[in-house]
């Protein structure tokens, strides 16, 4: 989750997974001229992207050759038919980059573990991440805005590790933001938006970006902290079923409720590589614009920490950072990784360890919680230490599972209280 520090349709869902063992072996004219088989009853086919792209990029063979699975492995679900659920589903973004993308009914909306189950039978861990697409009947209007000046982050742009790593720090400053602004352009390849941002990375080096403003942390739980976040009264991903954070010791901001995140209308607002807070998923549902993403999957963790030398520093020692990494320079380290487009009325997932980071191409307005499965334990996560004087450090005793008959921390109370005016 953002805590403060080309896009095509996919290969249809079941073709894909009943195909694709063949397919990759196969030239895109091949791919084009094969017939598709009669698809498993237990999936649930969508329509057909006609882009003819071939699997196989150099980066989706280093996925690979991290986590080597067979294709059939990766696209098709353990479940038996008579398990498992009817959930239309395909793969799509930019080429070499395809991730599964959900499409549930609203009944299936409300079992988020049923939904995580799926997608990690698809073996989603391979991308580190899945989207899922808010159903029709389940999107709200959004509530009227004026335009209204915010505090905000600004950005000071410099080079470090002798001008090979971007580092990207957030200066406080305000803005003036509005939900009346007209749609960004989604024509844009992601790799064209990729060279946007460089070049706007090239030509403010050592200086603060100009314009560029992106509201953090916005609280969203009350009917009133929403309204005046300008966001739906319902939220599409609180609560959820099947959270473990229900029961921690401590109700903590923006990891048990949820936060809003808001950039101006010029292209650029970022987030850095991170990992989420113990070990914990993560959902970004986007009410409006459009996000680039970098997602390096949990299965490359090891080659990835080992390559920006952690060196057993503390599980957040890349927010402590705050630095961007392009897609060619992740190339050049080894390091596998996902780009993933998302558009109005997607959610990313990120799941656990997962090591993401991204950037609006102009006005965006979205939300983002954390989320902790059936399965969640921190056993492995290595808390900040008072040395790291993270401002958003969240202590361990406070992620710890609450015992019989005791009382919970609620952190969120006393701050909702200030924000709403009570």
């Amino acid at each position: 989750m953002e805590r403060s520090p080309g896009y095509e349709a996919g290969e249809a869902a079941c073709d894909v997974a009943w195909n694709m063992e063949n397919r990759l072996e196969q030239s895109p004219s091949e791919m084009n001229a094969s017939q598709p088989l009669p698809a498993p009853s237990s999936c649930v086919p969508i329509d057909k992207g006609d882009d003819g792209a071939t699997p196989g990029t150099e980066n989706e063979r280093l996925v690979q050759k991290v986590s080597p699975i067979t294709s059939s492995s990766r696209l098709s679900s353990p479940l038996s038919e008579l398990e498992a659920p009817q959930i239309a589903y395909s793969y799509d973004g930019p080429p070499g980059h395809r991730i599964l993308h959900l499409r549930p009914t609203p009944e299936q909306w409300t079992d988020f573990p049923m939904l995580l189950s799926f997608a990690r039978s698809l073996h989603a861990e391979q991308d580190g991440c899945f989207k899922i697409v808010l159903p029709q009947e389940l999107q709200e209007p959004l509530p009227e805005k004026k335009p209204q000046k915010a505090p905000a982050n600004a950005y000071r742009i410099r080079q470090t590790n002798h001008r090979t790593f971007w580092q990207v720090s957030t200066v406080p400053s305000d803005g003036t933001f509005s939900s009346s602004e007209p749609d960004v352009d989604l024509s844009a390849s992601a790799e064209d938006c990729f060279k946007t941002l460089k070049k706007l990375f090239n030509r403010n080096i050592d200086k603060q970006l100009r314009h560029i403003r992106y509201r953090v942390d916005v609280p969203a739980w009350t009917a009133q902290q929403r309204l005046e976040a300008g966001v739906p009264e319902r939220s599409p991903i609180h609560p959820l079923a099947g959270d473990k954070l229900d029961h921690t010791k401590a109700i903590i901001p923006g990891v048990h409720t949820p936060y809003v995140y808001e950039s101006a209308n010029h292209f650029g607002a970022t987030f850095q590589l991170h990992a989420e807070d113990f070990r914990l998923s993560s959902l970004n549902h986007l009410y409006k614009g459009r996000k680039i993403w970098v997602v390096i999957p949990s299965t490359a963790v090891d080659i990835a920490e080992e390559a920006f030398n952690r060196k057993g520093r503390c599980s957040q020692f890349m927010r402590h950072r705050a630095e961007f990494f392009f897609p060619e320079k992740l190339q050049k380290m080894g390091i596998p990784y996902r780009i993933v487009d998302q558009r109005p009325g997607e959610t990313i997932v990120i799941l656990p360890d997962a090591y993401h980071e991204g950037f609006s191409t102009g006005y965006t307005l979205a939300e983002a919680k954390n989320y902790a499965d059936a399965e969640w334990t921190s056993d492995t996560y290595q808390p900040c230490e008072s040395s790291c004087q993270l401002a958003t450090a969240i202590p361990e005793e406070y992620m710890r599972l609450l015992q019989e008959g005791e009382a919970r921390l609620d952190l969120f109370q006393p701050f909702a209280q200030a924000t709403d005016g009570v």
